[in-house]
């Protein structure tokens, strides 16, 4: 069997469904709907929590020595934020995106997070998921049949 190639890195996607948003909002203005006070109160939250998501999740895989990137896994990392959920920078990154959205409060623009989240979930996480069961073994099966995808 073939193994599959990545076409690009998750980054590039986060970028673009970020493009993505501001578009809407810049030429679909009509659909600018989510005005002040209450995107606030959903943005804000969205965006701090995020932020801490894809930090923490970055500085934990550095500080056990694996790898965030596509190189050899050197272990499965199962504590702080990985006990919740197998992927939670990807959950930060779709976090700070759907913020965004209602920072920015275009309708349309809610297309960004739900092509953000298929491209990952579809295309991304089922290669890095063979990947390490193929690196890692056991050790990852049994984490994986504990630790749910998202959340």
């Amino acid at each position: 069997m073939k193994e599959k190639k990545v076409i690009s890195i998750p980054p590039v996607y986060l970028f673009v469904s970020i493009i993505i948003i501001f578009l809407c909002y810049k030429y679909f203005p009509n659909y600018n709907i989510i005005n002040f006070p209450y995107d606030l109160i959903i943005w804000l939250p969205l965006i701090i929590l995020a932020s801490y998501l894809i930090i923490s999740s970055h500085m934990f895989l550095i500080k056990n020595n694996t790898t965030e990137k596509y190189n050899k896994s050197t272990c499965v990392v199962q504590d702080w934020l990985y006990k919740y959920s197998r992927n939670p920078m990807y959950l930060g990154f779709l976090l700070f995106i759907t913020g965004l959205s209602f920072f920015l409060g275009n309708l349309i623009s809610f297309i960004s997070p739900i092509f953000f989240f298929s491209i990952i979930n579809w295309m991304f996480i089922p290669y890095e998921e063979a990947k390490m069961e193929k690196e890692l073994g056991k050790d990852y099966l049994e984490y994986k049949g504990k630790v749910r995808r998202w959340v």
